[in-house]
């Protein structure tokens, strides 16, 4: 999750030739940075329901 938020900020400060390409590429790594914390926060919420786990030794 953290080198999503570094490469958009990459992106964000990074001169484009079009504007529209700078646009549509931080909407779409903006996107995926929002699912990739929604899967964690679920998986996250899973692990917390499980039992823990005994080891023997």
């Amino acid at each position: 999750m953290m080198v999503s938020f570094i490469i958009l900020v990459l992106v964000s400060t990074t001169d484009f030739e079009s504007e529209t390409v700078k646009n549509a590429t931080m909407g779409s790594l903006g996107l995926l940075t929002v699912l990739m914390v929604t899967l964690r926060i679920i998986q996250t919420r899973k692990e917390a329901k499980e039992p823990k786990k005994e080891y023997e030794y």
